[in-house]
């Protein structure tokens, strides 16, 4: 195997006192070491022990080899020069040699047994072990790039081989950190090991992607320990990195298993509309979660980082560890979550508010449908937990929670408009009030409303519009002339209500549409 410059620099400052050049080579070209006395051209992949303290280097540059001096010289040859290291002590040649040509064998080494890994088809835990035996004693993890682990070798973190991070409280912090960080985010489409400068959570990591048709789908990671967090072993990490790919594309890797019966009940329950809903009730009765109980589902939709990282694992497992109780699946691009009121021991507030700052802190959304009792109505409380996050979100877009309550009756609106335009379906007589105030600014229109919303009371309807008692009753003598309603009948007073409503929704609609065409 080619060694670098740099690495074996690495190596002969753990053993000798010795000075280098600054700018030692990363890159892989060294093949073999030789004694030299006077070296010669600048052969590609030579590392030249020079024991004579007279040579001089050439005055070109070496950059395809590399040059040892063994024996001290009087004038240091490092200036200037990339590839060089000077030895401030003298050692006999032999002995650095040997040295160097262990390094050699130790690589030569490591690169056999990986071979030999992959030809039995042992798993990709088998070569993260085998490189923190002979080469890189930090630790070490492969992760997709949903945060699930694969393979883990020496982390702080436990036990998290087959798990996900963020899952925990150990783990979480560092995952919500990464997921907020630009410099993390940047480093998607990155080619060849390079180094995450980390913040304040993560620390500095060694990183190379693994990709999968020019999408990066697993990360190689090193992080602080003996080696340092730099190019030096950049190329070790590389080599290594391939040795993984290779075990991925004859899929040797053992994936986590989150198709428990549980999770196939309810994918069923979203994905066949033929389901056999006996069945499927018998079937959740058998694993505990019987007809008796109440059940609220919640549709968490990934931000647009969490779309990049292909998280949506890692957000399943994460509420699953975190709401007792709880099912999650991955559902057309969201995370659809099931909760057994009856089976999670938390109270309704402490659900509410480990989920809410999980997805306020991730940057999510979320639409909750109703809680409700039984099996028959899964599949309707996902449609609700859907409409409750596209309505509600609408509504109010700065909100990254919505529940279904809330929307409910933009919905119902949203619904009986669907054929017909609002202005046929808004009671006839409102529009004529409607339009005396879009053109002369009449105030019979609001009028009306604040009265009809104040259920009639007269004296709460002239404080709110700042208007005397007999100014009120001047106004609503004019609109009961105009109109001819009967304000007593309660299906007209909610139709009025419901009218005023239908328009309101029309009027946001072509707002947002304007607002839509000037941005």
């Amino acid at each position: 195997m080619k060694l670098s410059a740099a690495l074996l620099a690495y190596y002969l400052k753990k053993k000798y006192n010795v000075e280098c050049s600054d700018n030692l080579s990363a890159e892989p070209l060294l093949r073999y070491p030789v004694i030299s006395h006077q070296p010669g051209p600048d052969r590609t992949g030579i590392v030249y022990i020079v024991d004579s303290g007279d040579y001089q280097l050439p005055n070109h540059l070496i950059r395809h080899a590399m040059i040892i001096f063994t024996n001290v010289c009087e004038q240091d040859q490092t200036a200037g020069h990339p590839n060089v290291c000077m030895l401030k002590n003298d050692v006999p040649a032999d002995d650095v040699f040997l040295y160097v040509q262990e390094i050699f064998d130790l690589y030569s080494a490591w690169e056999d047994e990986l071979t030999q890994s992959r030809l039995s088809g042992r798993p990709i835990q088998d070569l993260i072990d085998i490189t923190a035996r002979r080469i890189i004693s930090n630790p070490i993890l492969l992760i997709g790039m949903d945060f699930t682990v694969i393979a883990t070798r020496g982390t702080s973190y436990g036990e998290l081989r087959n798990s996900v991070l963020g899952t925990n409280e150990v783990t979480y912090d560092l995952v919500t950190a990464l997921k907020s960080d630009p410099n993390y985010a940047d480093t998607f489409s990155r080619d060849g090991c390079f180094v995450y400068p980390g913040n304040r959570i993560a620390s500095p990591m060694l990183c190379v992607n693994i990709k999968r048709f020019q999408n990066t789908v697993f990360r190689l990671l090193v992080s602080r320990g003996e080696i340092p967090i730099d190019l030096t072993f950049g190329f070790v990490l590389e080599a290594l990195s391939n040795y993984i790919s290779h075990a991925f594309s004859t899929n040797t890797v053992v994936n986590r298993d989150t198709s428990s019966s549980l999770h196939q009940i309810f994918r069923a329950i979203l994905t066949d509309p033929a389901a056999d809903y006996i069945e499927v009730s018998q079937q959740l009765s058998n694993l505990g979660w019987y007809a008796s109980h109440s059940y609220q589902c919640i549709l968490i939709e990934p931000g647009a980082l969490d779309g990049r990282n292909l998280s949506l694992r890692s957000i399943c497992s994460y509420i699953e560890s975190t709401i007792p109780g709880s099912c999650s699946i991955e559902y057309r691009g969201n995370a659809i979550v099931y909760v057994n009121i009856d089976l999670c021991p938390l109270s309704d507030s402490e659900i509410a508010q480990r989920l809410a700052g999980f997805i306020r802190d991730s940057m999510l959304n979320a639409g909750y449908s109703r809680k409700m009792t039984g099996h028959f109505n899964l599949q309707r409380q996902y449609v609700q937990a859907s409409l409750a996050l596209t309505v509600g979100r609408r509504k109010s877009p700065s909100q990254w929670i919505h529940h279904f309550n809330e929307i409910t009756l933009v919905y119902m609106l949203d619904q009986t408009t669907r054929k017909l335009p609002p202005y046929m379906l808004a009671h006839e007589k409102l529009l004529q009030l409607k339009n005396m105030a879009d053109n002369n600014d009449s105030p019979l229109y609001q009028t009306l409303r604040v009265y009809l919303e104040n259920h009639q009371n007269l004296t709460k309807t002239s404080e709110d519009l700042f208007i005397h008692r007999s100014t009120l009753l001047y106004r609503l003598e004019k609109i009961q002339n105009l109109m001819h309603c009967n304000f007593d009948n309660p299906e007209e007073v909610l139709y009025l209500l419901l009218s005023f409503r239908i328009l309101d929704q029309e009027k946001d609609a072509r707002q947002g549409s304007s607002a839509g065409v000037q941005s």
